[in-house]
């Protein structure tokens, strides 16, 4: 059975962070790990429909985010929000979603599942609008201000020249905290507003060093052998993908048929699996188990 909380701006369990913005909501709706939203956070957004390359940006920095003990604020979107997303829960779990309506009508519903997997695996969700309220295309800018204001900083991963992620931006700025932006291509449409931001001051961002330097975090040491045990067991989820693997590189369309998946579905799942240190792409767009040392 589902528990909803809700948080009101004079209980003293509402985000200390929040109570700094405009217009902070009168009060919140929760579902999930609450205490996430007193807790040093870092948001990521980007492009809805984002390139491979944005894709695993935000898997890497969502996974290295969770695993030095920051929370990753996202704003559950399909493209970098996802990806922040399961990059953040693959380590602890430690990730917040703001959601642009009430908990009865889950947005995108092609974000359902990612949805239920952030509350058991320790995540937070979090809205402004009761659950029985639709969500509006006119909520998101609104929502956006709310991702920006838990957090202490922002990364933007590809970005059009007009998009939610630019107003996400402007409102971190608004609130005094740094923007940090992963360069990209400067022939591509989704790269125009990152490296704009770049141009205007923002933190050009190529490793998580950058932003821990700027936030004054120290980067929690983990060992070799002991992130090997943190992983040696494979998430249940990915099994199937990671017993269809080999030695030898395989294509990526014969690991779909191996394990019953979507190529989709596989090409997400070998991301998640090398960042994890188990597999490794190879040429010709096969993979391929990653040989124990």
């Amino acid at each position: 059975m589902r528990t909803i909380k809700v948080i009101k701006i004079t209980d003293e369990d509402y985000p200390k962070n929040l109570l700094k913005i405009k217009n902070a909501p009168k009060q919140l709706y929760v579902e999930g790990n609450s205490k996430l939203l007193n807790c040093q956070s870092v948001a990521i957004v980007g492009s809805r429909k984002c390139t491979e390359y944005g894709w695993k940006q935000a898997m890497k920095f969502g996974k290295d985010l969770s695993q030095n003990g920051i929370c990753v604020v996202s704003g559950m979107a399909l493209g970098i929000d996802k990806a922040a997303h399961i990059g953040a829960k693959s380590y602890n779990g430690k990730t917040i979603a703001v959601l642009g309506g009430g908990f009865k009508h889950i947005y995108p519903i092609e974000n359902k599942e990612l949805y239920y997997e952030i509350l058991e695996q320790g995540g937070c969700i979090v809205t402004e609008y009761s659950p029985e309220e639709e969500t509006k295309s006119s909520n998101f800018p609104k929502r956006n201000r709310i991702i920006s204001g838990l957090a202490i900083g922002t990364l933007v991963i590809e970005a059009a020249q007009k998009s939610g992620s630019l107003i996400t931006a402007r409102y971190t700025k608004e609130q005094g905290k740094p923007i940090f932006c992963i360069p990209s291509n400067i022939g591509g449409t989704k790269s125009i507003g990152t490296n704009n931001l770049i141009k205007q001051g923002s933190i050009l961002t190529t490793e998580i060093e950058d932003i821990f330097k700027e936030l004054n975090i120290q980067r929690k040491i983990i060992k070799e052998n002991e992130d090997r045990t943190i992983h040696q067991k494979v998430d249940k989820e990915y099994e199937s993908v990671y017993n269809a693997l080999e030695n030898m590189p395989i294509l990526v369309d014969k690991i779909a048929i191996r394990s019953k998946k979507s190529i989709a579905e596989v090409n997400e799942i070998l991301t998640m699996l090398e960042l994890e240190g188990l597999v490794k792409s190879c040429p010709g767009n096969t993979y391929a188990l990653k040989e124990e040392l």
